[in-house]
């Protein structure tokens, strides 16, 4: 499901930038991410990638992205360890569409900032132990909808090539904020 709503969600910004491709960036990034409902043991890293249409008032764009994130988090009772931490291993992958709003923007500077609606995807290793005593891992996951919120600020290398950063957190109806993340991002514009 998650996969289908992203298809689908690049299929329509890429039919939408088709009719005016100068006003379409294919963007790439990697930062760092957080989860404040877990005890992080190291940091922990994202990447990213995204399209994104320039509506022609260019104040407004539709973008649709993927982020995915590992992280190691403190978890008490488990049988692996990370310098004799108790750890367990998680993973998000969060598939979004965000509207979003230049608020501030000059030749040098570019500031917009975006809300929308998206898909994650929460995966977590399972520790089971049989009645030998010999434990087995195997990954969970669940998935739910939730509400991505992004603020970035770029400015132009060349023509084409565009650089900048991104400040962005994922809230869910239940549960407040679930994953932070701040990184650099790179844009090609057509």
């Amino acid at each position: 499901m998650k996969n289908c709503s992203l298809f689908l969600s690049m299929i329509c910004v890429l039919g939408i930038a088709k009719t005016h491709a100068q006003q379409f960036d294919i963007i790439l990034g990697m930062g760092f991410y957080a989860t404040p409902s877990l005890k992080p043991v190291e940091p922990a890293y994202y990447f990213n990638g995204e399209f994104e249409y320039h509506l022609p008032n260019n104040k407004w764009a539709l973008s649709a992205g993927i982020i995915r994130a590992k992280y190691t988090y403190r978890l008490e009772g488990s049988r692996r360890t990370l310098g004799g931490i108790p750890i367990n291993q998680g993973s998000e992958l969060q598939s979004n569409f965000l509207l979003k709003y230049k608020f501030f923007s000059k030749n040098w500077l570019t500031v917009p900032a975006g809300a929308g609606v998206g898909l994650v995807t929460m995966g977590r290793v399972e520790e089971i132990l049989n009645d030998r005593s010999v434990s087995y891992l195997y990954e969970v996951s669940n998935t739910d909808v939730g509400f991505p919120l992004a603020v970035e600020a770029y400015t132009n290398l060349t023509k084409h090539f565009i650089a900048g950063v991104k400040l962005g957190s994922f809230i869910f109806p239940d549960y407040p904020i679930i994953g932070n993340n701040v990184g650099l991002r790179l844009r090609y514009r057509f």
